[in-house]
């Protein structure tokens, strides 16, 4: 039994060598005052011989003043059931510390931003520094429990410190002028902290005169004192817990903030008023629609005296600022209102042709409202209009937990008579199923976009308790009857809570009229809450956004890697989008790509030549060209750097360059690597970009795998039935588990082309 536990602990923990990535664990200080040159000490794994650090604001600068190893911290890897990993992911690497001495320009604006440090391994995952008003700072000096420790400071100031213990408590003492109004602002949560603060104003005697955020949320407010004296500020968290990672930056003074303005956007190219609430700023401000360059669809403010900007939308249709009763709307148009408890729902009509295609866009809470938007068309003389009948025609339930309204995976009780495809519907929520349970412990999965779940027909994802209904369903035309089966039939309205991925909490609806007609459109907040909205009403007009990810490719030298760009259609543009990088070094090659119609995610192979020459990271952009415009990914990440990484650990290569499939059927594919540096560990193959609804069989746990020592694998795909004819393109890439939350993938240098006949 001894013999078989020390057996049993070596293959837990025996190592393969492997290259981690860059990688950070801690950043310090969190911020610094703008106009000041101050040192910004970086902690993490192999960032030894860092050699420059990238800002995402070009006001911003740094150099590197030195790097030293530090000690190793205990190796405590837990997996996913509670106990101790067995995944091998190498011994630990080294952890160092990068000390970078950082200007920050007095012009640049309040708030965060984000780095890249530079080492010979590539660059590492961004960091977040938060760029402050030039006042004093208060730290946390414990003991500061109670308020006879409590840290005096004077205002204006930033408090610092961390609710590091469960039950711990910062006090700072303060003194304020009667009538003084201070205002309060946390801005911890843009540097990754996971403190949720609750703040309390007390005065001499210890009596609390004020709580703020005892909801759970990090809030901005003020507070005007009654009369001159002695007053304490009291954080805490949310829970009463404490941990290293509840790091505050509490900004405290009588400085300006932006708490709501009103409209929320403006036509582009057009000067507007603006009208602002908050704490010393302007009633007012004159806003010129010119887009900004991360977005062509927005432009940003700051008030004079405020310490936040202000983010505004800008449109292409007339603008309309809403009362109630509102004029007959003239298409397209975009209305400017506020709900509040006088007038909580907004009505207004407008006439349409019989089958005009029209579309409805909120922007409310993605501009900073409170609002959770509803809205909804009715027939002129206030009815429903049913767009879509739903028959059920296989019940299965809920089960092992509850579900959130994002995850794709929902597991159910079983799936007899339920295929790839199909549409089932949860709750009031439509999906489509894109791949079954692979056993009694395994998910059914629903079409995602960026890890949420897509719905259909204008219904919104929603959460789901244990033990409740899912059904397989149909969707018939308006008004259809049914013959009963014993399921219940829904019939779906004119109606959208929320938008879908990259909606939020906005609306999002496509109508088609069904006569010539007046119709009514509805507009109420879910929740009872007021606010601002900004609605767009329009035929439509197709569009795409795209985003790509790694957002810093460490490309190994004589190495490939695979890119994903994640396009995001709007207004029901299903074409294709054609992928491209721009202009490389000499040294990269890059393929093209393409994202498929009715597809989201298309993929390109970034190649470093064994000799490349480049030292320092560059900037990179991917565009995609359709409807005969130009989209480019992410780009609002100033960040998007390609650098050249360590020699890699594994090269793979595809002997199959393509596949012909038809529904129903499996293809094998078959994959090399050559191992590196001593690597000798497992490799997690990668199959990136499937076609809808081709899945691989299952192969256990683990997925496609090449074991410890292996050096080819033949795998398959299969074609589910209901997988769709055209031609595809896939990438396969092998992963090196490591210690890095980066991708560690090592690809074959060219693509596989999937062909899926027709049945």
């Amino acid at each position: 039994m001894r013999y078989l536990t020390l057996l049993l602990a070596a293959s837990l923990f025996a190592q393969s060598p492997r290259t981690t990535p860059p990688t950070v664990q801690s950043i310090s200080p969190r911020g610094i005052a703008r106009g000041m040159t101050a040192e910004l000490v970086i902690e993490g794994f192999n960032l030894a011989n860092a050699s420059a650090i990238y800002f995402s604001d070009r006001r911003v600068t740094g150099k590197i003043l030195r790097v030293k190893e530090l000690p190793d911290l205990p190796d405590i890897r837990i997996g996913a059931n509670g106990t101790q990993s067995s995944i091998d992911v190498g011994p630990l690497p080294p952890r160092n510390q990068v000390t970078v001495e950082v200007d920050i320009d007095p012009e640049t604006e309040i708030g965060d931003v984000s780095f890249r440090l530079q080492t010979p391994l590539g660059t590492s995952p961004e960091g977040a520094l938060l760029v402050e008003p030039y006042v004093g700072e208060a730290p946390d000096k414990e003991p500061n429990d109670t308020l006879a420790g409590a840290f005096e400071t004077y205002l204006p100031a930033v408090l610092t410190g961390a609710i590091s213990k469960p039950g711990d408590l910062d006090h700072f003492k303060i003194t304020a002028r009667a009538g003084q109004t201070i205002v309060i602002e946390n801005s911890s949560d843009k540097v990754g902290s996971s403190l949720q603060p609750v703040i309390a104003i007390l005065d001499a005697n210890g009596a609390v005169l004020r709580t703020y955020g005892e909801d759970g949320t990090t809030m901005n407010f003020s507070h005007q004192f009654a009369k001159a004296g002695t007053y304490y500020i009291r954080i805490a968290d949310y829970e009463r817990s404490g941990r290293a990672s509840h790091q505050y930056r509490i900004k405290v003074g009588e400085f300006g903030f932006v708490s709501q303005f009103f409209p929320l956007g403006l036509q582009r190219d057009a000067v507007a008023k603006i009208n602002l609430t908050g704490y010393n700023v302007p009633a007012t401000i004159s806003a010129k629609g010119t887009p900004i360059v991360e977005d062509p669809f927005a432009t940003m403010v700051r008030p004079e005296g405020a310490y936040n900007r202000v983010k505004l939308a800008l449109g292409r249709d007339p603008e309309l600022t809403v009362t109630q009763p509102a004029p007959k709307l003239t298409l397209p148009v975009t209305l400017n209102g506020q709900l509040n408890k006088t007038n909580p729902i907004h009505k207004f009509t407008f006439a349409a042709k019989k089958g005009q295609a029209i579309v409805f866009e909120v922007m409310a809470r993605r501009l900073g409202s409170d609002l959770d938007t509803s809205i909804e068309v009715l027939t002129a003389a206030g009815k429903p209009i049913e767009v879509a009948a739903v028959r059920p025609v296989v019940e299965t339930f809920t089960t092992l937990r509850d579900h959130d309204s994002t995850q794709p995976g929902v597991r159910i009780t079983h799936w007899n008579n339920i295929n790839a495809g199909d549409y089932m519907m949860l709750g009031r929520e439509i999906v489509r199923v894109t791949e079954l349970p692979r056993g009694p412990d395994a998910d059914i999965l629903y079409e995602q976009l960026n890890g949420q779940r897509v719905t259909y027909f204008n219904t919104a994802s929603e959460a789901h308790a244990i033990d409740k209904a899912v059904y397989k369903v149909q969707i018939h035309p308006p008004g259809t009857q049914f013959a009963p089966n014993g399921l219940p039939v829904t019939r779906i309205y004119a109606q959208n809570d929320d938008g879908g991925p990259g909606f939020g909490k906005d609306s999002y609806l496509t109508f088609t009229a069904p006569a010539d007609a007046d119709y009514q459109l509805v507009v109420r907040d879910v929740t009872g809450a007021t606010g601002p909205y900004r609605l767009n009403i329009r035929e439509p007009r197709p569009d795409f956004r795209l985003s790509v990810n790694p957002r810093n490719p460490n490309v190994p030298r004589g190495g490939t890697i695979p890119l994903t760009v994640t396009a995001t259609r709007l207004d029901g543009y299903a074409g294709p989008i054609d992928l491209s990088f721009s202009a490389l070094p000499k040294g990269f090659t890059a393929t093209k790509g393409r994202i498929e119609p009715n597809q989201n995610v298309g993929v390109l192979l970034l190649t470093a030549a064994a000799d490349v020459k480049v030292v320092e990271a560059f900037r990179f952009d991917i565009t995609g060209a359709a409807l005969g415009v130009t989209r480019q990914a992410s780009p609002e990440d100033h960040l998007k750097l390609v650098a050249v990484g360590a020699n890699p650990d594994v090269l793979m290569t595809s002997t199959t360059r393509s596949v012909e499939i038809a529904p129903g059927e499996t293809a094998a594919i078959q994959v090399k690597i050559s191992r590196h540096n001593g690597f000798a560990g497992r490799v997690p193959v990668d199959v990136v970009n499937l076609p809808p609804r081709v899945k691989l069989p299952d192969f256990g746990l683990n997925g496609v795998l090449l074991n410890e020592g292996e050096t080819e694998r033949t795998f398959f795909i299969e074609a589910t039935p209901a997988a769709e004819p055209g031609d595809y393109t896939i990438a396969v890439a092998g992963r090196v588990e490591t210690r890095s939350t980066q991708q560690n993938l090592s690809a074959a240098p060219e693509t596989i082309s999937v062909r899926i006949k027709a049945k």
